[in-house]
């Protein structure tokens, strides 16, 4: 009589594996949304961009004009500061250590491939459960233990801090007069640092997000293979594989077509400081 477990415990077996396959699946998506709340800071770092070079615009415009676009650029900006408070909020809620997410799943990388060749051996599924109890144990303990850190909502809440100034500035701007005239520069300068910041922010969460989408993914490729029956390379990754397949990756959404901004000086207001004024990109 053979000592291999029947068909039924394979069955049994194979749909553990799926269902941590689904809950993979489900971390995966969480880290999405955070490189979508990336995106959207990103998206609103571009606009405040066009929104301050309107505002400097605006020394070449006299009369009855000036006092048309202060008031339609103020409204703007209160729809914008809306839009940030909106988007930091998510950003905030959205946010985990995507780094230390993909360290922690790829630790357990080589158990799934161990899992893989020894699967058929094992009696039933409580012994697969019990093999996989680690991976699970981290897989709910990794959305409150790897919260972003207190700097990176600090940072996400200061954002949100500085639309909210915008506004008051965009109020101001709305109200004419002499006082217009004095706010532009002071309003195209705010703008600019709140481009640079959201830049910087959504940046380092977008590449977080991105480590961290890649090594979950692949580590359900692997776990739907063996659910299904299909081999798992025994030899896990170098970090020069995965570096490799990092570098071969198609960047996140909130990274295409985004540099890092060189600092400026504080001072100086025409200009552009992450995307350039049209014509000189």
């Amino acid at each position: 009589m053979s000592d291999q477990p029947g068909p039924e415990a394979t069955k049994a077996k194979r749909q553990i594996l799926v269902g941590l396959s689904k809950a993979l699946s489900a971390l995966s998506d969480r880290m999405r949304s955070q490189g979508d709340a990336a995106a959207k800071l990103t998206l609103l770092a571009v606009r405040a961009e066009h929104i301050a070079q309107r505002s400097w615009d605006l020394n070449s415009v006299q009369g009855q004009h000036f006092k048309q676009e202060c008031e339609a650029l103020g409204r703007e900006i209160n729809d914008f500061a809306r839009e940030v408070a909106d988007a930091a909020k998510r950003a905030a809620e959205e946010a985990l250590m995507g780094r230390e997410v993909a360290q922690a799943i790829t630790a357990h990388s080589e158990d799934i491939a161990r899992l893989a060749r020894e699967i058929d051996s094992l009696p039933d599924a409580s012994a697969v459960r019990a093999r996989l109890r680690p991976l699970f144990l981290t897989l709910t303990s990794l959305p409150e233990r790897l919260k972003a850190t207190a700097a990176i909502i600090k940072d996400v809440r200061g954002i949100a801090a500085l639309a909210s100034e915008l506004a008051e500035r965009g109020d101001r701007l709305a109200a004419g007069g002499m006082k217009a005239y004095r706010e532009v520069p002071a309003l195209c300068r705010d703008l600019r640092r709140f481009a640079e910041e959201a830049t910087a922010v959504s940046l380092e969460m977008a590449r977080g997000s991105a480590l961290a989408v890649k090594a979950i993914d692949h580590l359900v490729e692997k776990t739907v293979g063996l659910s299904q029956g299909q081999p798992v390379s025994e030899t896990p990754l170098t970090a020069h594989d995965r570096m490799s397949s990092l570098m071969r990756g198609t960047p996140p959404a909130g990274e295409v077509g985004v540099t890092t901004t060189p600092k400026r000086d504080q001072n100086q207001i025409p200009g552009s400081t992450v995307w350039g004024p049209p014509g000189k990109r």
